[in-house]
């Protein structure tokens, strides 16, 4: 009960954002892929816009280069496409973009992918964003609409 405590503490105490300042955001297309340019901490990242994703998150194995923490949220474990994957509390970080409140898991196998083209995302942008803020995306305009 202390460990739930704690993690619903410094979830909802350490995280913060700044608006971005308008509704459109320009999504950046690779082989038929959608990011979005995000900083956390001050320092710049890409987000996989992932429609098939329920929750947003960021690749635990960023956390030293990107300056935010994590801790373990439960032993339930997370099934996705890419597998089943432990699930994290991602604390201490700023956002300087959307408002996106973020877990963590291990995506060094998405990652992978992205090797060879040279991108390299800091996590993914799930539909738990799009729904919470009424997102539209427009591939045919390269955009994201935010209500």
């Amino acid at each position: 009960m202390r460990k739930l405590i704690i993690i619903i503490f410094v979830f909802l105490t350490s995280c913060a954002a700044y608006n971005w300042g308008s509704s459109e955001v320009t999504l950046v297309e690779h082989y038929d892929l959608h990011f979005v340019n995000i900083k956390v901490n001050g320092k710049d990242g890409k987000l996989l816009v992932d429609t098939g994703a329920s929750k947003s998150l960021l690749d635990i194995n960023k956390s030293e280069e990107y300056q935010f923490e994590y801790l373990l949220l439960s032993e339930n474990q997370y099934v996705g496409i890419g597998g089943v994957t432990d699930i994290y509390v991602i604390y201490n970080y700023k956002i300087e973009g959307p408002w996106v409140t973020f877990l963590g898991a291990d995506l060094s196998e998405i990652q992978e992918y992205f090797t060879d083209s040279n991108i390299h995302i800091i996590g993914i942008l799930g539909v738990d964003f799009l729904e919470k803020n009424n997102c539209t995306l427009d591939f045919t305009k390269n955009k994201l609409y935010i209500r």
